[in-house]
């Protein structure tokens, strides 16, 4: 089965929550649950290439995979909708190293920072093709925080050079 990662990220690109929890599923146990044969990556429709994450539905499916899985999945769920916010002691503590790091790094990016962590963890993505006209990622609600991508603040460049060169790994490319 094909992974639709470009459809999605496109279908993503903006929201910095949703992207970091589209790039969950696309990374973690190798694309298993971004794969489009699962019920909850579904088509905007005949006339759109992009792929949409159906949220609800994969709440809704957890019962069915392992602890592990499961406790990834509600991150990547908690993420991407507001809808089920997640405690992260009972999810974090169960995961293994990798889905750690991962969890990790999506987590700066969904806050904004996704230069936080060392390249080689960082869920950034490569520019998705531009999103023809499509639903939006849910409802908004005006007391909601901003969850797109915030103008670039030059404190934000110097904040992460300082990080990395405290720790010994210089510039950043």
């Amino acid at each position: 089965m094909t992974i639709p990662v470009r459809e999605l990220r496109a279908w993503a690109e903006g929201d910095y929550p949703t992207e970091a929890a589209v790039e969950l599923l696309i990374r973690a146990k190798g694309g298993r649950f971004a794969r489009e044969s699962q019920p909850w990556i579904q088509r905007l429709g005949p006339s759109f290439s992009l792929c949409r994450v159906d949220w609800n539905r994969l709440h809704n499916e957890l019962g069915a995979f392992s602890g592990g899985e499961r406790r990834i999945l509600n991150v990547a769920v908690s993420m991407g909708s507001r809808e089920h916010p997640v405690d992260l002691s009972n999810n974090l503590s169960g995961l293994d190293d990798d889905l750690l790091l991962l969890v990790l790094a999506a987590t700066a990016h969904a806050a904004g920072r996704p230069r936080l962590l060392p390249p080689a963890t960082a869920v950034a993505t490569p520019a998705a093709p531009t999103r023809a006209s499509s639903p939006t990622h849910g409802s908004k609600d005006s007391t909601d925080p901003p969850r797109h991508r915030p103008v670039r603040r030059p404190e934000d460049e110097r904040w992460a050079e300082d990080t990395l060169s405290e720790r010994g790994e210089g510039p950043l490319p």
